[in-house]
């Protein structure tokens, strides 16, 4: 009662007092300022007498809603280091007016071309960001930085193109032997967030980076890190990084990114509690360093979901695995994520002398990934998932190879693993603890603890080429509804079918209904006489270092076939050209009309795409054109009916 009363008597002498006060003068309005740094003299900072430097920008003091904007087609040199306080309800944004290419900012020998120092809810976007160097020194992107801050807040970067950025970090040639230069604190690359300090603890909450282009960066693609990250589950070489108490940052959104051509490691997700990687795409990883790297990977977290992602071209077998569930994590989900062509293979799961503690790896595909489908570094496993993935094997790695003697309690099931080509595929494994039950392998040793294996063909549509469409299962095959069931099995399959807990899904990381045989497959490892060419059309290498080859067109040329069927077809090929001016894939009449066509959607030059589009009844034949003249490649043809 006394609680209730004084809780009243509080409630009306506020109102009093919020009575008698004079109302609070209007929040100030916010301001734009507007930078040209081609301008020829200092202006005010208007849109008609614009800033001209970055010291102008940095000496200004943004609060919420201001803009900071950059003429389109400019170029600044320098760091530019905002002195930014934004409201959720109003962040501080910096972007881009104009038109034109997006504004430049050169770091020009500085560390960072953009430095957030503590800036909380600060936007930064459609900017190009380079950080030059000689791989001798710190270089940076972006740089989100706070310490003794407590928790920074809503921080976006979107939209940015970032690239040459050439930070330190180790090589085949380095002197000091240190595989962590440029890693951990003060770590090296495109986009580095880390959190710092000693007397407050200090994290970043509701971080998203979306939509950015990051290509030719040293070391790192997008980086996390915090020194606030000591606690009883942390990896013992890790104590003397961490040199302070648990603080997770919360919130971080990784989504929509594209990488390539990246130095060291891809993504990276370090001291943060439930963050969520996405529809990101990562080619060409570990390109530079000469040291252990990985694609898009976990350490000392927990929470972390990787989805809907793609990643490939990892170079060397120094890690140079897709992804991988490190140590001192726990709730890690991989699930609906591609890999192919990794020189070093599928998956790390590295968990040192703490166990790396309930992951799951569920409806995963792996593609022409070598050396190792999965490496267990020395240490202990608890309470692994793995299943619903498909692994089409082209070369002859181990499929689990483990280098520890500590349990490994890991349940591998539902399972497809296919073999093409000469050689074997082993296992490195003798824990009894590792349990393999109602897999599918073929041309795959089967283990002699594997429980309920299929052995025969399984059924997939087009083993071999990139396009996960050809994973999926043609009817008539064992591993429909092959499975055994699975609770919590996250509801859905890579193809958004769903999974039910109680009856048999598929093996694979299919669960639909069977489908009917393709009209076309062609991985272009010869270059069939059903296609016609005009111009010039041969077979090569693949020229980044994909298994097998591709066709190599030049100068104004075409290929054509014809494509069987009467129904309505998904037509789908991989293209890449050495301009930003794609390949075009047609689908043409009986008369010859083009009645269907598509281009990549990105236009980067010396990248694999993958083209696909509906090609109508009317449809007979598929044809491949150049544009112009260049040099130009076509891989993995895919012709499908669509059914339903």
């Amino acid at each position: 009662m006394r609680l209730r009363a004084s809780t009243a008597l509080l409630a009306c002498l506020t109102a009093l007092g919020t009575a008698l006060t004079a109302a609070p003068s209007a929040q100030a309005a916010a301001s734009t300022y507007y930078v040209d740094c081609s301008a020829g003299t200092a202006g005010s900072g208007s849109s008609t007498s614009p800033l001209n430097t970055l010291a102008s920008v940095n000496a200004l003091t943004l609060a919420a809603g201001d803009q900071v904007l950059f003429q389109r087609g400019t170029s600044c040199s320098g760091q530019l280091a905002p002195d930014a306080t934004g409201t959720a309800v109003a962040p501080v944004v910096i972007g881009a007016y104009g038109t034109g290419d997006l504004p430049a900012i050169n770091a020009d020998g500085a560390v960072n071309a953009v430095l957030l120092d503590n800036t909380p809810y600060t936007t930064v976007q459609d900017l190009e960001l380079t950080a030059d160097g000689d791989n001798t020194a710190h270089r940076r992107g972006v740089y989100v930085y706070a310490a003794d801050a407590g928790t920074v807040s809503g921080i976006t970067l979107q939209r940015l193109n970032i690239h040459d950025v050439r930070g330190i970090m180790p090589s085949a040639t380095a002197t000091t032997g240190d595989s962590g230069t440029g890693k951990y604190a003060n770590a090296t690359g495109g986009i580095v967030i880390e959190a710092q300090g000693t007397t407050t603890p200090t994290a970043f909450a509701d971080t998203h980076v979306l939509d950015n282009t990051i290509h030719s960066v040293d070391r790192q693609g997008i980086y996390t890190w915090s020194n606030w990250c000591r606690r009883p589950q942390l990896a013992a070489f890790w104590n003397t990084l961490c040199s302070a108490a648990w603080d997770a940052s919360t919130g971080l959104l990784v989504q929509g990114n594209t990488l390539t051509d990246i130095g060291g490691d891809g993504i990276v997700v370090k001291g943060n509690d439930g963050a969520l990687v996405q529809h990101n795409r990562l080619t060409g990883f570990n390109e530079r360093s000469g040291s252990p790297n990985a694609g898009m990977w976990t350490a000392n977290s927990t929470g972390s979901l990787f989805q809907y992602n793609e990643t490939s071209g990892g170079n060397t077998t120094s890690d140079g695995m897709a992804y991988d569930v490190d140590h001192s994590t726990s709730g890690t989900v991989f699930q609906y994520n591609l890999s192919h062509d990794n020189a070093g293979g599928f998956f790390l799961l590295c968990p040192y002398d703490t166990p790396t503690a309930d992951f799951t790896i569920r409806d995963n595909i792996s593609v022409n990934d070598r050396t190792r489908g999965f490496q267990i570094c020395d240490g202990e496993l608890s309470d692994g998932r793995i299943y619903n993935n498909t692994i089409a094997i082209g070369l002859s790695p181990a499929l689990v190879t483990e280098s520890t003697s500590a349990a490994l309690d890991v349940k591998f099931t539902n399972n497809l693993i296919r073999k093409t080509g000469s050689g074997t595929v082993s296992w490195k494994l003798s824990d009894s603890a590792f349990v393999i039950d109602h897999n599918a392998f073929y041309n795959v040793t089967t283990p002699t603890t594997a429980t309920n294996s299929l052995t025969t063909a399984p059924g997939l549509a087009a083993p071999g080429i990139r396009d996960p469409a050809g994973y999926q299962l043609i009817t008539g095959y064992p591993t429909i509804a092959g499975g055994t069931p699975i609770t919590d099995n996250g509801s859905l399959d890579y193809y958004g079918n769903p999974v039910s807990t109680t009856t048999a899904p598929n093996i694979g990381a299919y669960n639909g209904t069977g489908i009917t045989t393709p009209v076309l497959t062609d991985l272009f490892d010869t270059l069939s006489p059903s296609w016609t060419v005009t111009g010039t059309a041969t077979v090569t290498t693949d020229p980044s270092g994909d298994q097998g080859n591709s066709a190599l067109l030049t100068g104004t040329s075409t290929l054509t076939r014809t494509i069987g069927g009467t129904t309505t077809r998904r037509v789908s090929v991989r293209v890449r050209s050495d301009s930003t001016t794609p390949l075009t894939v047609e689908a043409l009449n009986s008369s010859g009309t083009v009645i269907a066509s598509a281009t990549p959607d990105e236009t980067t030059a010396d990248t694999w795409h993958l083209v696909t589009f509906t090609a109508p009844t009317t449809a007979t034949q598929l044809r491949l054109r150049t544009p112009t003249s260049g040099t130009y490649y076509a891989d993995d043809a895919y012709v499908q009916p669509v059914t339903g």
